[in-house]
């Protein structure tokens, strides 16, 4: 059995200066406040608010067109459209194979709330921050989001590391 005191000199990764770390913490508390607010408020999740937000920024999108849109597993967009549409949020209509989902007026006016909280907290989360910075700050996270393929290629990466899958 290893020792204590040989484990102290394995590696670890520092939370303070780990950049994923942070960004699990914004996001999953920032998702997590937001989605206990809107069931409670409105009986809607954060899978719900999510499709609904981009339906109304894309209407006649089609489910692929959301699962693309909002990078969400297949399954969970198709029970989210089927609750949205057993709620009366939004509405179905096909266009030969595909069924182009478009907002309902009571689903646009849950997304008039949404935004109007949503940017009421994003200017909140970005207190202290210019309007430069804020920029500069989406041109890191647009990077980083361009870079998620090559980070998640894991064949390359413990190819690159001299390590077996």
């Amino acid at each position: 059995m290893t020792s204590l005191e040989d484990r102290k000199q394995e590696p670890t990764i520092n939370r303070h200066t780990f950049v994923p770390h942070y960004l699990g913490v914004l996001s999953n508390n920032f998702i997590w406040s937001q989605s206990r607010f809107f069931l409670e408020a409105y009986g809607t999740g954060v899978n719900e608010i999510r499709v609904i937000s981009v339906l109304a920024d894309c209407p006649n999108l089609t489910a692929t067109g959301l699962c693309e849109a909002l990078v969400m597993n297949k399954s969970i967009v198709s029970r989210t459209v089927r609750d949205l549409l057993e709620k009366g949020l939004i509405q179905s209509g096909s266009t030969g194979r595909k069924q182009q989902l478009t907002l309902t007026d009571a689903g646009y006016e849950l997304n008039a709330r949404i935004v109007k909280i949503s940017l009421a907290r994003e200017k909140r989360l970005l207190d202290g921050l210019s309007e430069t910075d804020k920029v500069i700050l989406l041109g890191y996270l647009a990077r980083m989001a361009n870079n998620l393929d090559y980070a998640g290629d894991f064949d390359s990466l413990l190819r690159e590391l001299g390590m077996k899958g």
